[in-house]
């Protein structure tokens, strides 16, 4: 037995010492284990006061792909010479070089795309965001520099619209067989409590003025220099809001009942906006964006911005903006119930547009008021005889109602007819056929359909008008989507209703360029005969 033992031993050589090297591992680890146990963890230092050097690779910041590269590639095909008249630094001579505008344009059109529509949150981004990195090579932007170009260049900025719509034209993204027209409600930058009475105003009219002059004589010694001519300027602006909001009443002054003008008010922080009723059915201080778009690509084509909440009287100067920017006629145009009218309808007859928008009904509207109002049916306004040639109405009792003026209601001319008051006040049957009149005699009316309007309800029940009249809401209110959802302006940012155009516009501009991005951009060809 002992033979094998020495064997086996044999047969494992070095087994003995394996395991002398497992108990000392362990009697070594805890030792280690002993002597920690107790003490202070050990972790990596963060040293946020150290200085550092970095190799940044500008060109690399963003993949060839990110949409920063799209935009400054597109806005490079634009011609930007008008905003050189403006600039006072030339070559070869002293003075702090300016911003190129290209650059500029490229900044507002990223950060609006990127939700961003204030100035001092784009120089911020430019410290560090890739994107606005890369298109300024590093440097930053300063926010007064931004939001000074954002409302000086109004024609400008309506010209590079027009040239990115030729650009667009050019590519087959534009037809003009169709446009949707649509309107949005977007925030004024003003509270729901800003709305203030005539009397009111002229009261922090006179303690504005009263305060700037206070400010005007404050020492510097005071004060910083740069703190009071902060004050002097917030004075100031604050004036200059009062004294708007005084000019909005002077503008509706003609306007409503004599009640109305009494309880009107004016907002002192945004004196031009309205209050607007809002698609959650709340209201708010608001201005009404009237939206072109070609159904072709779903291109912006003209955008307006008016202070009226409803979009009747929006048609007709919405097509007008489209023929202005591109220099003809849609050859139809398509548009929710808001905005049909008789005057519409014949408006866009006369210009040879095809009208598409659902026909609004008319049923019961031209009958009398007196109809279901305790009147007994045989007295309706319908058993009354009209007279084609002498132009009046004989009622049940064999009394004449002769003609007294017309109404122009919605899509219809009303006509009224009116008996004598001696006829009606001695009428036997006068309980059944107006009793609740004391005053004058019974009325009827008559109403006309113009040709045009006749023809467009025919035009609507056909399949066809059906069908187009279904495309609409995809068309239309994409570049409303784009404009609230994904580059976040529900609310205006700057005040006024020049500068409120203005903002409107650079959105506008923006989401085009997205959908040239999205439908051209890397494609061969594209915008190569694009003529500028």
């Amino acid at each position: 037995m002992g033979e094998k033992r020495e064997g086996s031993e044999r047969n494992l050589p070095g087994l003995g010492s394996v395991f002398q090297s497992d108990l000392g591992r362990e009697e070594t680890e805890a030792k280690k284990e002993e002597e920690t146990r107790g003490a202070k963890p050990r972790y990596e230092a963060i040293d946020r006061e150290q200085l550092s050097w970095r190799v940044v690779d500008v060109e690399r910041l963003i993949g060839e792909e990110h949409p920063a590269r799209a935009i400054w590639e597109f806005v490079g095909k634009l011609d930007l010479s008008g905003y050189s008249g403006e600039i006072r630094a030339v070559e070869g001579q002293a003075g702090r070089p300016a911003w190129d505008p290209r650059l500029l344009i490229s900044l507002w059109v990223y950060a609006y795309s990127e939700g961003v529509g204030s100035a001092r949150t784009i120089e911020e981004l430019c410290e560090w965001e890739a994107g606005y990195q890369w298109l300024t090579g590093g440097r930053v932007v300063n926010a007064h520099t931004l939001s000074d170009f954002r409302v000086k260049h109004e024609q400008r900025l309506n010209e590079l619209f027009v040239q990115v719509l030729g650009l667009l034209t050019a590519d087959g993204l534009i037809t003009l067989e169709r446009v949707m027209q649509d309107g949005t409600k977007i925030r004024a930058s003003a509270a729901s409590d800003s709305f203030r009475r005539k009397e009111r105003i002229e009261q922090g009219m006179k303690r504005a003025q009263e305060q700037v002059a206070a400010v005007s004589e404050m020492s510097e010694e005071a004060t910083s220099r740069r703190a009071a001519k902060a004050r002097q300027r917030a004075q100031r602006e604050r004036k200059e809001r009062l004294e708007k909001a005084l000019e909005e009443f002077e503008k509706l002054a003609e306007q409503g009942s004599v009640k109305e003008k009494e309880q009107r008010r004016v907002s002192t922080s945004d004196p031009q906006a309205r209050v607007m009723k809002q698609p959650d059915g709340g209201f708010a201080p608001s201005y009404n964006v009237q939206i072109d778009t070609d159904a072709k690509s779903s291109v912006v084509v003209a955008v307006g911005v008016v202070q009226a909440g409803n979009d009747f009287d929006q048609l007709e100067p919405g097509i007008e903006r489209v023929e202005q920017n591109l220099g003809k006629t849609p050859q139809q145009v398509v548009s929710d119930g808001g905005f049909v009218s008789r005057d519409n309808i014949v408006a866009m007859n006369q210009r040879a547009i095809e009208f598409i928008a659902p026909c609004v009904d008319e049923a019961g509207k031209g009958q009398s008021s007196y109809d279901g109002r305790g009147v007994s049916p045989e007295y309706y306004s319908s058993q009354f005889v009209y007279d084609v040639h002498s132009d009046s109405y004989r009622c049940p009792q064999g009394k004449i109602l002769s003609y007294e003026g017309k109404e122009e209601r919605h899509m219809q001319v009303s006509y009224r007819y009116r008996a004598q008051r001696s006829d009606c006040q001695g009428c036997p049957v006068k309980s059944q056929c107006c009793p609740g009149n004391r005053v004058t005699g019974r009325s009827v009316h008559r109403s006309e359909e113009l040709a045009e309007v006749a023809e467009f309800r025919q035009k609507m029940e056909t399949e066809r008008a059906r069908k187009i009249y279904r495309q609409r809401a995809q068309v239309a209110e994409t570049p409303n989507l784009w404009i609230k959802a994904k580059f976040g302006l529900r609310q205006f940012s700057v005040r006024g209703l020049r500068k409120v155009g203005m903002e409107a516009l650079w959105a506008c501009l923006t989401y085009n360029i997205r959908v040239w991005i999205r439908l051209r951009w890397r494609q061969p060809g594209a915008l190569a005969t694009a003529a500028v």
